[in-house]
């Protein structure tokens, strides 16, 4: 038997169970992730657990027996204390708890720890004991800190994220100090940073986006925020009375950093970024315009080659308000059925025979008649609505060939050609979309060719060799498209299953003119009879051009020599009558 009262056994073994029993108690308190102190009425200290020793700095051998007045409580408090142990010891309790209460309490460096518990007050006399747990607020704080820097901070660079930059931003211009010119935010994409990323590995993308960080800080300025977006992207924040200026400094000096190359890894990294500037201006007095302003600069560096700055002006402005029209009448364009598919015959050059079509995808807009490809197609590319328009122009390009093969009034009875584009590519669906349109139409997939531009290859080349292999599964025929233009390289036209290499116009051109043009073009020709591929000449639009592509071998022809592009009912005269006639 154990009196737990006094803490004497009364039975044989009773001083035995009271140490196991004991042990025990100081190894549960230890295991606890707060500190446990227990005094006896004259503030004698009783117990001291592990976690008390952490947060106080004392170990329980120098404290235990010791007031807690002589090194826990600081100077200040030291009386108030000893009339409250003054006045728990002149009372009887039997258990009593209280609320709890904040505490400042010594370390034994000398400086206060903020605590936070409640205290036990059990027995009476010379057995009463005042104890509780207490945990450091500095913890919870510091924890708040690291939650609060977390969720306003990247990562991966330290930097601040959108949420901190947007936060900042709505505070500059709402401090009501924003005259034109005074707020600018500069927004930096790095130029063909996925090849890194794909090449070397995302590890050292990793440290060339930390490095690249690191030199938009030691660029510093006037910058009020240099925040990371996200990816490859970052966003600065200017906030002075000549803000489009010092933005404009600041994107030069960053050119200038980003041209000594990041070493990485175990490589050499040279990275080029496009910029781009916009700042408030009478129109623009709100976050979102300006960041969309911003954005529209940046993309605009990118469209000219990268490695540049660009500064969001009128004639911009103009110009995305255009592209914001554009693409809101696109969206509505599939519904309305205003697009419109014309065809242009693909000849056989020796005999001028029509062997097949190019399906070429045109806008007939309600207000303003027929729209030019190269002003909508760009905006169907950049905002998605290639994929929904690039199934539909398959689907009817299929549909309208199969009508043709079964019409006995003539018409295409070879393959059809519709282009892809690099986002069509990219996109996850696309071997499921051909192979659900070739069911649904009933064409034979060796009557469709799909063409591809070398751009579109090189954007993400061991992506593009998957769906490429995917769809020759499938039986359908590949051609890339305006060789030439692109990366033009003979590696990769060994590599990936293509059947058919088309020359772009801009050769086409210098036939029978420049010799060094004809040179070209019968290099490539030879290279594709080499390679196994057929070759068509696009944008032939003359005798004389005709004449040498017969004589240097080329297989196929297109171009206003034989017809323009014409809607499907036109193009049946073109496949009864003699071509080129």
């Amino acid at each position: 038997m154990v009196d737990f009262s006094t803490g004497v056994g009364t039975g044989r073994d009773g001083g035995l169970v009271v140490s196991r029993l004991r042990s025990r108690i100081e190894h549960v308190l230890d295991m606890s992730r707060d500190a446990f102190v227990e005094t006896d009425a004259q503030g004698n200290l009783t117990e001291w657990n592990r976690q008390s020793e952490v947060l106080f700095g004392w170990s329980r051998d120098e404290v235990l027996g010791r007031c807690i007045t002589e090194f826990l409580i600081p100077p200040r408090h030291r009386r108030a204390v000893w009339h409250e142990l003054e006045s728990v010891g002149s009372s009887l309790h039997t258990m009593k708890r209280t609320r709890p209460r904040q505490l400042d309490l010594l370390h034994r460096e000398g400086y206060e720890v903020q605590v936070l518990g409640s205290a036990y007050i059990v027995g009476s006399g010379a057995d009463l004991r005042i104890g509780g747990f207490l945990y450091d607020q500095g913890e919870d704080k510091a924890a708040e800190e690291a939650l609060a820097h977390a969720y306003l901070h990247d990562s991966l660079t330290g930097l601040p994220n959108r949420t901190l930059f947007t936060y900042r931003l709505a505070y500059a211009l709402a401090k009501g100090n924003n005259e034109p010119g005074s707020i600018a935010v500069l927004v930096l994409d790095l130029d063909r940073f996925k090849a890194i990323n794909d090449g070397l590995g995302h590890e050292v993308g990793d440290e060339v986006l930390v490095a690249v960080a690191a030199r938009l800080e030691a660029a510093d300025g006037a910058a009020e925020v240099i925040a990371r977006l996200g990816g490859d992207e970052f966003l600065v924040l200017f906030d002075t009375d000549h803000a489009e200026e010092d933005a404009v400094a600041y994107a030069q000096r960053v050119l200038h950093a980003l041209s000594t190359p990041i070493a990485a890894g175990d490589n050499e990294v040279f990275i080029t970024a496009s910029i781009g500037v916009a700042c408030t201006s009478a129109r623009v007095n709100e976050a979102t315009p300006l960041l969309s302003n911003a954005d529209a600069a940046m993309y605009q560096a990118k469209r000219r080659g990268g490695g540049t700055i660009e500064v969001f002006g009128e004639v911009m402005r103009m110009r995305v308000l255009d592209r914001m029209n554009t693409e809101h009448s696109l969206h509505r364009a599939l519904e309305r059925r205003e697009l419109r598919l014309f065809y242009q015959p693909v000849v056989e050059i020796n005999g001028a025979r029509a062997v097949g079509v190019e399906a070429l995808l045109r806008w007939e807009h309600p207000e303003q008649g027929l729209v030019a490809p190269s002003k909508f197609i760009p905006v169907a590319e950049e905002s998605g609505l290639i994929i929904p328009i690039g199934a539909w122009v398959l689907h009817e390009a299929c549909r309208q060939l199969c009508m043709w093969r079964a019409d006995r009034l003539g018409g295409p009875r070879g393959a059809v050609e519709v282009n892809l584009s690099a986002r069509q590519i990219d996109h996850p669906e696309i071997i499921s979309t051909v192979e659900r349109i070739l069911d649904d139409t009933g064409l034979p997939p060796a009557n469709l060719t799909l063409e591809i531009t070398e751009s579109a290859l090189m954007n993400d080349a061991a992506s593009a060799l998957r769906v490429l292999q995917a769809l020759k599964d499938l039986g359908v025929t590949l051609a890339i498209d305006d060789f030439g233009t692109g990366y033009s390289s003979l590696s990769h036209l060994q590599r990936f299953p293509l059947d058919i290499l088309k020359i772009d116009k801009s050769f086409v051109d210098e036939l029978g003119i420049d010799q060094g043009g004809t040179e070209i073009v019968a290099a490539v020709v030879k290279l594709a009879h080499a390679l196994g591929l057929q070759v068509i000449a696009e944008g032939v639009e003359t005798e004389r051009q005709l004449d040498a592509l017969l004589r240097l071998d080329c297989d196929f022809a297109q171009g206003y020599l034989f017809s323009r592009p014409v809607p499907a009912h036109e193009l049946i005269e073109k496949f009864t009558l003699p071509l080129g006639a």
